[in-house]
């Protein structure tokens, strides 16, 4: 009884220094937009930095997350990518007054576009992204009206339902459009 009872409390001693290992692997990393920051200090000088992290999150980021499967079927871990947590960034355009009509191509790891403009935009068509990951999506909003707006579906794909032919800015009520990506279909779906 009690060669298991010390069993049990040597295990429970292993699985929280393992927690407390692993929780301590991410504290001492470069943070984004941060930076750089000292770990070590001796008599108050330090000794160690951090380096400073990179200015901006891009969509190549990944993240490591446990499973939790079951029996221990594989894989227990995976790296999800910012778009299957839709966390990619916003990519800002400026557009320039005059221009009659702009076209954008959403990149495979954005979160969609907000174009700036110190006038009513005339005509914008904007590309989905040519390789989405399912469940992805992406934001469409505007600092000023866009006149005429298309968002067209790319090769192999499709739209679930008619897109919006207009974005009306507004200063008092939330505007922009979101769509949402699924793979089984080849489909974008407007949320919003």
């Amino acid at each position: 009884m009690l060669k298991k009872l010390g069993l049990a409390t040597l295990a429970v001693i292993a699985t929280m220094a393992a927690s407390v290992a692993i929780a301590g692997l991410w504290n001492n990393f470069p943070q984004v937009g941060s930076a750089r920051y000292c770990i070590t200090t001796v008599n108050g000088v330090c000794q160690q930095y951090v380096p400073a992290g990179p200015s901006i999150v891009t969509g190549d980021y990944t993240i490591p997350a446990d499973t939790n499967l079951s029996s221990g079927s594989m894989p227990q871990t995976v790296k999800l990518s910012l778009m299957s947590l839709n966390a990619a960034p916003l990519t800002f355009e400026d557009i320039t007054p005059g221009s009659a009509s702009y076209t954008y191509t959403l990149a495979n790891n954005s979160g969609g576009i907000v174009f700036e403009s110190s006038v009513t935009i005339s005509s914008v068509t904007i590309n989905a992204p040519a390789a989405p990951i399912d469940g992805q999506q992406v934001l469409i909003g505007s600092n000023r009206t866009i006149t005429t707006l298309a968002f067209v579906a790319n090769t192999g794909q499709t739209l679930s339902v008619t897109t919006p032919t207009v974005l009306t800015a507004s200063t008092t009520a939330p505007q922009g459009y979101k769509f949402v990506y699924r793979a089984s279909t080849a489909k974008w779906t407007r949320l919003q």
